[in-house]
């Protein structure tokens, strides 16, 4: 994989986010160019972005996929090879909250990125990272395959099912015939050190342990494919690494752990206090339609055609998860300690 990667000029949209931030990183490590585009690190809780200290390591742009003017300047001028798209309001809450933003976000963004990106001379191929809520959830347990009907009954939901189509639609219209070849990444919950986001539950629950305050959780039934954050990077590498050297259709993949890692959130948060030694939890149920209750993937195309699987068992994932909070929260240099971790997992790699 590393000689795949090695002098490549890369672009990932969202890298000051948790997994463009993780992504960049191992980028880095297998000696890519890496260039980002994203909105300004949100730092209210922490960043990882800032922890790995990526600003002084590559090339990074604060720029708004939604101002073409400048997207165009700044893509033209990186030229990328790759182009890994990860930028995106990612939360199910707040596009409740901010629908509008959402869908400008999740879909003018896109529409912005893949425009810009006709025009580009060294392109090869383009990754689009969308998630495992773009499919018709009709909570009836049915792991989904990836030729599923799409939907969303939330706006989050429907923005990712509409940037799947879109996708699509420019491979078809325009990449095909520039022979830039592209594909979608559809994963399930990614836990790791280094997430800090808004209303999800290890960031909760990690703030919790620093101010000694009890942890309220909201739906601890709600079923969902944990893995960690490197098994699903993994997995959108190795997927480029085939996007790049396939010339067939336009393709989307699963990356979802096995039966055993879809597990509860109560299960999930109860495994991660006891790693923490952390007792103020309190689980509540609440009666909303706003999320899903159970979300199940099926991963055998990316088992069959990538050689892909989770590396991590769910008891490793919580483990290492908690050894890097476990160290943050000791104040240890954590640029080092998340290079150990990337170095541990992809030690035939790099």
């Amino acid at each position: 994989m590393k000689n795949f990667y090695k002098n490549k000029r890369i672009l990932v949209t969202g890298h000051t986010g948790f997994k463009g931030a993780w992504l960049s990183q191992i980028l880095l490590s297998m000696g890519a160019n890496v260039y980002g585009i994203s909105l300004r690190p949100f730092d209210s809780r922490g960043n990882l972005y800032k922890i790995l200290k990526l600003k002084k390591h590559m090339d990074s742009n604060y720029l708004d996929l939604r101002d073409l003017t400048k997207l165009k300047l700044k893509i033209k001028k990186i030229n990328p090879d790759l182009i890994f798209h990860l930028a995106a309001q990612p939360y199910v809450l707040q596009s409740y909250e901010k629908p509008l933003t959402t869908i400008s976000s999740n879909i003018i963004g896109l529409v912005n990125l893949l425009d810009v990106s006709r025009s580009l001379n060294n392109l090869r191929a383009i990754l689009n990272i969308t998630t495992d809520k773009c499919y018709e959830n009709l909570e009836n347990k049915i792991p989904f395959r990836e030729d599923d009907r799409l939907g969303g009954k939330d706006i989050y939901s429907a923005s990712k099912a509409c940037s799947e189509i879109l996708t699509k639609s420019y491979y078809q219209s325009f990449m095909r015939d520039l022979n830039v070849n592209i594909a979608t990444a559809r994963a399930g919950n990614i836990i790791g050190g280094g997430d800090f986001g808004e209303n999800r539950i290890v960031p909760d629950l990690i703030e919790s342990v620093q101010k000694n305050a009890t942890l309220n959780v909201r739906s601890p039934e709600s079923i969902r494919p944990w893995q960690h954050v490197l098994d699903v990077l993994n997995g959108y590498m190795l997927l480029m690494q085939k996007t790049y050297r396939n010339n067939s259709e336009f393709e989307s993949f699963n990356f979802a752990p096995n039966v055993r890692q879809v597990v509860t959130v109560k299960d999930i948060v109860s495994r991660l206090s006891k790693e923490l030694d952390f007792k103020k939890v309190k689980y509540r149920k609440i009666k909303s339609n706003k999320e899903s209750i159970t979300l199940r993937l099926n991963p055998n195309k990316s088992k069959k055609l990538l050689g892909w699987k989770c590396k991590y068992s769910i008891k490793e994932c919580i483990k290492i998860t908690a050894n890097w909070y476990r160290s943050y929260l000791d104040n240890e240099n954590m640029k080092i300690y998340s290079e150990k971790q990337i170095n541990d997992f992809f030690a035939n790699s790099l």
